[in-house]
């Protein structure tokens, strides 16, 4: 499913890393290891806590660790988490460049301009 990648190795680093972790004492927030939309349950062999910016890279490294229909449901995600939630959720604020890439990819995906292989 993910693709073999230096992507796909700083993520499993950090998911390594944060489920040997005993205790988190800053805000965190659960993490599905494989999305629910790839296929992952709820399941707490699935689950982890992150910090919210693990969170945020995690995601972002979602998105370069799959292609195809499988690369526009990590784009959604990570799109998501730039959209405020919840009061008590934490939101990164990227910086303007990273902002509009991500805007920009996701808008084309979804209007079918380009396609997922194209990205």
């Amino acid at each position: 499913m993910y693709l073999p990648n230096k992507y796909t190795r700083w993520y499993t680093d950090i998911i390594q890393k944060a489920s040997i972790r005993t205790e988190l004492f800053e805000y965190s927030e659960r993490h599905h290891i494989i999305p629910k939309s790839l296929g992952g349950s709820d399941k707490k062999d699935n689950l982890v806590r992150l910090t919210a910016r693990e969170h945020f890279i995690c995601h972002w490294l979602l998105v370069k660790m799959v292609e195809g229909t499988n690369l526009l449901k990590m784009q959604k995600a990570l799109w998501r988490m730039l959209v405020k939630g919840a009061d008590y959720q934490l939101r990164y604020r990227p910086n303007s460049r990273t902002y509009e890439s991500l805007r920009l990819k996701y808008g084309k995906l979804r209007k079918g301009v380009i396609t997922p292989d194209d990205v």
